[in-house]
């Protein structure tokens, strides 16, 4: 259903359109705005220094040096596009011709190319608009500072959108911060751990990608919140442009699935195939490797799957043709042609509809004077930007990058007024401007004025409104426009000199409320891109945004909860502004704890209800009944506590409600089916249960959940909410505290119309998604900040000072709130003074590691240095023993041989060492040393990245890893030899390694192990073990497929899962990438759920096998293959046959989706039959007995002993076979 565009919907009520007259501002005599280019020329050299320069890309930290020359650039270039010149061209005919200025008309005026001149016969048109240059009363004492003020406004809003990127066209991820720059800089709240805190201005990790490294292809059809095709501007009160006026105008542009547009191509913010390093002119040392995506583009979709896909910009891979939904669900780009365009980046249907009505090709054809009669900004946007068209006799426009931002301010900025907050732009300037523009004495020198100026003018512009909290929309880079405005005004013109001629000294900020939510404004491009994400089943479990959880919600949810609050006095901490900066810090943890802990209960899955994630003893059955309990609890049997047990809600039999299936929990984004939602309905009938080797619904059958139950009769209390709220207490809880009981009681209520009782599944159908988030919240607020346990005197807000009062690092105080949130209590098993024993699976590495990359490298928050304080992984809390403990917490690895970072190199051999088959010129791009990936801001710890396009040997123990993964990239070479091992760490999604773009690994010897999932680390998270080698492509294309050989002496081993399924030996991925097989040993990692395969074929991949060992099925999809050479034949799933070296071979190979096996036979092999699809006579080899796995602490370690061990082990085998 189309909608008000945001920009105008903020100022609409009850979107009803805008009833106030557009406001005309008639145009400015030349003498005028002369007068006003004057003032300007004497500060021409200023002006250009500061104003049109461009970020240097890729740029880091920037000294303080920097900072005082560039002012708030960290490394700037004079813009290629937007010029001091050009502006100021632009300027004179928007104010002093207007918008009708040189246009034509189709009857009195016609457009014939090379026939015709435009003319300025409607200037005075009352329906003319111009910009402000105080044309209204030129004679007024304070004229040309009101003229200036104007200007300046608009270019501190245009350098931040489109001139520090020296772009025209939007580009994907678009940044929405400074990178280091804070809200507050006059303390430390931003450093990170080395102490650096601002200047960081304009790296690509401020890039709004998931985990600062995917990003949708289909953002072109919006980001920062808003779907661009869908955005519809209906004015009244529009002048027709022959003295009338219409109403109901619809002025935005018809979405077109038939466009085909390609952006521009940045030569900063986009890929450029090729172009191996983009930092290999830069010399700082600080200088961070990423890949910007391609530039945007819409197109038709072809078919029903034609997705637009997404960009990895760690591995610059473009995936095409997977749903890989944007912040706002779109996997496809048809009709997304409107994104940001021009100095203003003027965007979307309604946008650029208006550009189109007033000045282009709508405006001639409804016969009303046009500037560009010929120009359709609707199905030719690009035209802003440059582009030429044969339509237009390729005819380019260059002026209009600032004519039609131009239009922009005149139209939506100098025309706002807002009758119900007061609020008028010219009205509003002229005070600031006559008031001293916040700078008088007796005003503290603290520039308020202004900055409520600039805030204001900056909301109307990106938002449409003109409060702080009118829209829940970020105003992005606010700190940068502010900065920008006051150094114009005051620092460059001078228009009120301050006191003694000195800087305004900095006042300490107030911590309260509304600087807390300005600051986590400031971060949500890293809580959209880091927290608010989820894993895609279909993607291998490749995080991507949330879309049952968004940020707008989330900040509105913040809001209700800390500032109205929850009623009986209680409210989400969120600072004590007594405390000053302390408070505010405190309040920020509460805030990562909270988040850390709604990462692990719902938003990693992508859904508001609870699934079903229980299977019975047998291994293969999901219980219908688990909707009335999980992990041994039965929801409607839990009772609060004696003195709060009125509130319990009673069990409705006769309720039926069933739980909403997510966007993202069908196809295409699940290949496979899943157990149906929870439900609950009358009847004592068996519910049946879910059969996951069938993928099919069992129905009144008997099946009990871990509590007994087999019918779900009453069972309506699942887990719903940010935190997965369960059971009849707390569900009675948020009845009588928010809901309908507290209306009825004449308490103020945040939902008074909805029982909770009765209406659970209220929780989750709220459309603006607002609720799940409160209810969460709620349940903390109730659990975690009133946590006491008077038998200790354990106080949850007492210990959260304390924790950051000692630097943040108390990874005991960090376990307990997992308990209290898992258990009830912060120490298992919980007192008897403690609620309800929630018993809910504990997930503690993953909340702890939530909660610590969240105030590290999301909040920035000021943790103790390293050496002030305990390692991150110390094992400083263990519960007191006891039998009824269900989750012990989980110990952390033993470490054979520590390896201390930075991690050695593996050594540096001559090409010579390589086979004189394969090529061994390689191109060599600046040097690189070996360092972890940095795409993403979450830490990446045991990972390890070569990019320099040399040629490594791994051949002893010295040169080999253990706790560590390796990624092979950009055209450089791993040879594994004997001797050498990679052994990825525990309990891991990464492979032991992963080669991609262009890149080759080639195995001799040796082994790989993938990661070993550790049962005592799981607790129901990362249960799966992990591939040994990924070979992957870099971005579908032939020139970035990667290459794999394996010979006799290697073992590719995948990692164990004692709880999951085991991981994969070999995974082959991507158009043109290849695996030749010459021999080796491919073992997939044993499951209890199922096993690894010995080799997975995806996306195109190609796998030649010559020979070799494989335990494991194998498994081919989406267009791969496998061939095998020799004497084959092939049965249904069954490949039997002998190799050209009389090694036999018995796989199961499944194929999917185009997958494909191909038998090859060989000239110099004779073969009783030709390979065929018939039944095979050769014998069926038995399973080849594994590679000895010695029990190390629970987990696999591949040292040199075990190396000789092993490979002993092997032979004796072959012996017996």
């Amino acid at each position: 259903m189309a909608s008000i565009s945001s920009a105008d919907a903020a100022t609409v009520k009850d979107g009803a359109p805008p009833k106030n007259k557009q406001r005309r501002m008639k145009v400015a005599p030349l003498n005028v705005y002369l007068m006003v280019k004057d003032v300007f020329d004497k500060r021409r050299q200023s002006v250009e220094d500061f104003v049109f320069q461009s970020l240097d890309a890729f740029s880091t930290t920037a000294t303080t040096q920097d900072q005082e020359n560039n002012n708030n650039h960290g490394g700037t270039s004079p813009s290629r596009l937007y010029t001091y010149t050009t502006f100021f061209e632009s300027l004179r005919t928007m104010s002093t011709d207007g918008i009708l200025g040189t246009s034509y008309h189709i009857e009195t005026n016609p457009f014939v190319p090379g026939y015709t001149n435009s003319d300025n016969a409607y200037i005075d048109n009352e329906s003319n608009m111009a910009f402000f240059l105080s044309q209204d009363d030129p004679g007024h004492a304070n004229a040309v500072k009101y003229a200036i003020v104007n200007i300046c406004a608009f270019l501190a809003n245009a350098m931040v959108e489109a001139i520090q990127f020296d772009a025209c066209e939007e580009f994907n991820g678009m940044m929405v911060s400074g990178g280091g720059s804070s809200f507050d800089s006059t303390n430390n709240n931003n450093n990170n751990e080395n102490g650096d805190s601002n200047g960081r201005v304009g790296i690509l990790s401020e890039l709004n990608g998931v985990n600062g490294r995917y990003f949708p292809m289909s953002n072109a059809c919006g980001q920062f919140g808003r779907l661009y095709q869908d955005e519809v501007c209906i004015a009244s009160n529009i002048d027709n442009g022959n003295g009338d006026e219409e109403s109901n105008v619809d002025m935005s542009c018809p979405v077109d699935s038939n466009l085909e547009i390609t952006a521009e191509l940045h030569p900063k913010y986009n890929y450029q195939q090729g172009k191996e390093d983009v930092n290999k002119n830069n010399n700082n040392n600080n200088v961070i490797d990423q890949s910007p995506p391609p530039p945007f583009f819409c197109m038709p979709k072809q078919y029903e799957s034609d997705y637009a896909g997404y960009w990895d910009g760690y591995n610059m891979e473009f995936v095409r043709r997977v749903a890989y939904p944007s912040l706002l669900g779109k996997v496809d780009v048809e009709g997304c042609c409107h994104w940001g365009r021009g100095a203003l980046m003027t965007k979307g249907t309604c946008g650029l509809g208006k550009v189109n009505h007033f000045m282009g090709k709508k405006a001639y054809t409804d016969k009303r004077p046009s500037r560009y009669p010929n120009i359709d900004f609707c199905t030719f946007p690009s035209i802003i930007c440059g582009a030429s068209n044969a339509l237009l006799s390729g005819v380019m426009y260059p002026e209009l990058k600032f004519i039609v931002p131009l239009f922009d301010w005149v139209e939506r900025v100098q025309s706002y007024s807002n009758p119900e907050s007061k609020w008028d732009y010219m009205a509003q300037l002229k005070l600031f401007v006559d008031g001293g523009m916040g700078m008088e004495e007796g005003d503290g020198g603290d520039g308020d004025d202004s900055l409520k100026f600039i805030d204001a003018v900056s909301s109307v512009l990106t938002r449409g409104c003109d409060g702080f909290y009118c829209s829940g929309q970020t105003i992005h880079f606010m700190e940068e426009r502010r900065r920008n405005f006051e150094t114009l005004i005051h620092d460059i013109f001078n228009l009120q000199e301050r006191l003694d001629g000195l800087p305004a000294p900095s006042s300490q900020p107030k911590y309260d409320f509304d600087h807390a939510m300005r600051w986590i404004h400031s971060k949500r491009s890293k809580i959209e891109s880091n927290i608010l994400v989820s894993k895609n089943s279909a993607l291998n479990g490749m995080s991507y945004f949330s879309q049952e959880y968004k940020f707008e919600p989330f900040l509105s949810a913040l809001r209700t909860t800390s500032y109205y609050g929850v009623g009986g006095e209680r409210s989400f901490f969120l600072g004590d502004e007594s405390e000053s900066l302390r408070g505010f810090n405190a309040g920020l943890v509460n805030l990562a704890f909270f988040l850390a802990n709604a990462m692990a209960e719902s938003i990693t899955n992508d859904s508001c209800d609870e699934i079903n994630w229980e299977k019975t003893e047998t291994g293969s059955q999901y219980p219908i009944a688990n909707s009335c309990g999980m992990n041994g609890r039965d929801y409607g049997r839990e009772i609060c506590p004696a003195w709060q047990s009125f509130m319990t809600c009673k069990v409705d039999t006769e309720a039926e409600i069933k739980a909403d299936v997510p966007f993202t929990a069908v196809p295409p984004f699940l290949l496979d089916a899943r157990p149906p939602p929870f439900q609950c309905r009358p009847g004592k009938t068996p519910a049946g249960y879910w059969d996951e080797s069938t993928q099919t619904l069992v129905d009144n059958t008997t099946s009990f959940n871990s509590y007994g139950r087999e019918d779900i009769e009453g069972c309506c209390f699942f887990g719903r909410g940010a935190l997965l709220t369960r059971g009849s207490c707390n569900y009675g809880k948020l009845n009588f505290h928010i809901g309908a009981q507290a209306a009825a009681d004449n308490r103020p209520a945040i939902y008074p119309n909805i029982d909770f009782c009765t209406q659970p599944d209220a929780v989750c159908t709220d459309d603006s998604m607002e609720m799940r988030y409160v209810v969460g919240m709620f349940e903390w607020i109730d659990k975690v900040q009133d946590y006491w346990d008077s038998t200790v005197g354990y106080s949850y807000k007492d210990e959260l000072y304390k924790f950051v009062d000692n630097g943040m690092v108390d990874d005991m105080f960090i376990s307990q709130v997992s308990h209290i949130v898992a258990r009830g209590c912060h120490v298992y098993p919980c007192s008897s003074t403690s609620a309800v024993d929630t018993n809910r699976f504990l997930y503690g590495l993953e909340r702890k590691m939530n909660f610590k990359n969240i105030i590290k490298l999301v909040f920035e928050l000021p943790i103790a240095a390293p050496a002030d304080r305990a390692p991150w992984n110390d094992n400083s809390f263990t519960p007191p023993a006891a039998e009824s403990q269900t989750t012990k917490r989980p110990t952390f690895r033993p470490t054979l041989n520590p390896t201390p970072y930075p991690l050695r190199d593996p050594t540096l051999s001559p090409a010579t060492s390589l086979d004189a088959s394969r090529p061994t010129t390689l191109v060599t791009p600046r040097p690189t040393s070996p360092q972890k990936p940095t795409g993403s801001p979450f830490e990446l710890s045991d990972i390890t990245q070569y990019n320099n396009g040399g040629i490594y040997i791994i051949n002893n123990e010295a040169s080999s890893f253990t706790d560590e993964s390796i990624v092979v990239t950009k055209n450089t070479t791993i040879v594994l030899e004997k001797g050498g091992f990679i052994e990825a760490p525990l309990n891991t999604n990464w492979p032991a390694v992963r080669v991609s773009i262009a890149s080759t690994f080639i195995g001799k010897g040796g082994f790989v192990n993938g990661s070993y999932a550790d049962t005592s680390f799981l607790e129901g998270e990362y249960e799966d073990g992990g591939e040994g080698i990924h070979v992957n492509n870099g971005q579908s294309s032939p020139e970035t497929a990667s290459y794999a050989e394996f010979y006799d002496d290697i073992y590719v081993i995948g990692g164990d899962a004692p709880n999951g399924v085991g991981g994969n030996a070999l995974h082959v991925n991507g158009f043109g990438t290849q695996a030749y097989i010459y021999g080796g040993h491919f073992i997939g990692g044993s499951g209890t759920k199922d096993n690894g395969l010995s080799l997975y074929v995806f996306n195109s991949g190609r796998a030649h096998i010559r020979a070799g060992l494989f335990t494991g099925d194998m498994k081919v999809e989406r267009s791969g293959s496998v061939a095998f050479y020799g004497c084959f034949m092939k049965n249904g799933t069954k490949v039997t046959g002998v190799f050209a070296d009389e090694s036999e071979l018995d796989i199961t190979v499944r194929t999917y989706y185009g997958g494909e096996v191909i038998l090859i036979p060989l000239a110099e092999q004779e073969c009783d039959t030709a390979p065929s699809a018939s039944p095979t006579n050769f014998p069926t080899l038995s399973p080849q007995p594994t590679v000895p796995r010695p029990n190390l602490g629970g987990k696999r370690k591949v040292a040199s002993g075990f190396i000789i061990m092993a490979v002993f082990t092997v032979m004796q085998s072959d012996v017996m076979w």
